[in-house]
């Protein structure tokens, strides 16, 4: 019996999926959306009135000028833990609103 070449396996399948429809990045942002608190804290959190993602950066919106200030000097550690967070390179920039 003579095999087809154009079978591929169910998990193959699915992860090219995602990478071609970007699930995979959709999906890690809404576990970062979720897991906000884990990732920045609870103050940070509980002053974070949006968060949203365009391309490589994450824009996040604050409604307490201290925490604003705060934030900026941790941008860098930040962008560290939401990429930690989700295990991939999810974001390079952290946009503070």
């Amino acid at each position: 019996m003579r095999k087809n070449s154009n079978l591929i396996k169910l998990g193959d399948a699915i992860t090219e999926l995602f990478k071609k429809e970007k699930l995979d990045e959709k999906i890690a942002q809404h576990a970062v959306k979720n897991g906000w608190k884990d990732i920045v804290g609870e103050m940070v959190a509980k002053h974070t009135t949006e968060i949203f993602f365009k391309e490589k950066i994450v824009f996040v919106t604050l409604n307490s000028a201290v925490v604003k200030h705060e934030m900026s000097f941790q941008k860098e550690k930040i962008v560290e833990s939401i990429n930690k967070f989700c295990s991939s390179r999810l974001v390079t920039t952290l946009v503070i609103r």
